[in-house]
């Protein structure tokens, strides 16, 4: 035990003379180079500390600000996608609007007794040349029915008809004839459609005018259509003076692959 407190005395007192050693060298000014190299190297040390803190909390605080610009770039995104929905959906509402109100106009202006029916479907490839419309025989629909949009322009006739549903089949299908008249020279000719490419003005006399950009109208001789649609307009000839009759190509008046409103003539 002795032994123990010889030993941890001898300990303090080796510290106090080096502290005391140290004091007295400091005060005669021995230790000063030290003391400069120490103060040099913690301030050089502190420095670089500082600059590397501060570059860490720069790149976090950039990190931090491109992932809140993320998230605000996101948001935004959003609501510009959301509000071009909502426009896109309001645009097609106004003209939605826009031409049931023409439709109306027209079915109060025109002289014909007309059935408003809208379109159930189409077929966008234009391949089975028909179209379903919402009435049928319950709404007074029948076949061979002219169905017309405004302003008069013919799109077809009912072909069939079931208890709530019609079918109608456009008039640039082959199995659909009609008797046109050129509206301004008066001449006379038989309208068939080329299987959705058109339409074909045939069997018009040689002694009879026709020419590009001439409105050809229904002319109401066969009965099923009355007279004065509008069918299309004449956009190339297609024979020439030895044949014995004249023909041509003729443009539907009528956008056959974007109809929504149309009318049945009763």
């Amino acid at each position: 035990m002795r032994f123990i407190y010889t030993k941890t005395f001898t300990k303090i007192f080796v510290i106090f003379v080096l502290l005391a050693l140290l004091v007295i060298l400091d005060a005669r000014g021995y230790i000063g180079f030290a003391k400069d190299g120490f103060s040099k190297a913690y301030g050089f040390a502190a420095t670089k500390l500082t600059a590397a803190t501060t570059s860490v909390k720069v790149t976090f605080g950039t990190l931090f600000a491109i992932k809140n610009l993320s998230s605000d770039n996101a948001r935004l995104n959003q609501q510009v996608d959301q509000l071009a929905f909502e426009n896109a959906r309001l645009k097609s509402a106004q003209d939605e609007n826009a031409a049931l109100r023409r439709a109306l106009n027209f079915k109060q202006e025109s002289s014909l007794n007309l059935l408003p029916v809208e379109l159930l479907s189409l077929d966008p490839t234009g391949f089975t040349q028909t179209v379903v419309i919402d009435k049928g025989e319950k709404s007074n629909i029948r076949l061979n029915q002219p169905i017309v949009i405004q302003p008069g322009l013919l799109v077809g006739k009912v072909t069939k008809v079931y208890p709530n549903s019609a079918v109608a089949t456009l008039i640039t299908d082959p199995s659909v004839v009609i008797n046109g008249e050129v509206a301004d020279s008066g001449a006379h000719g038989l309208i068939k459609g080329e299987h959705g490419l058109g339409l074909s003005l045939d069997l018009v006399t040689q002694n009879e005018l026709i020419k590009n950009g001439d409105e050809v109208i229904t002319s109401g001789l066969s009965g099923d259509f009355p007279r004065g649609l509008l069918i299309g307009t004449v956009s190339s000839i297609r024979s020439s003076t030895t044949d014995l009759f004249q023909k041509a190509f003729v443009a539907p008046a009528a956008d056959l692959r974007n109809l929504r409103f149309l009318f049945a003539v009763q």
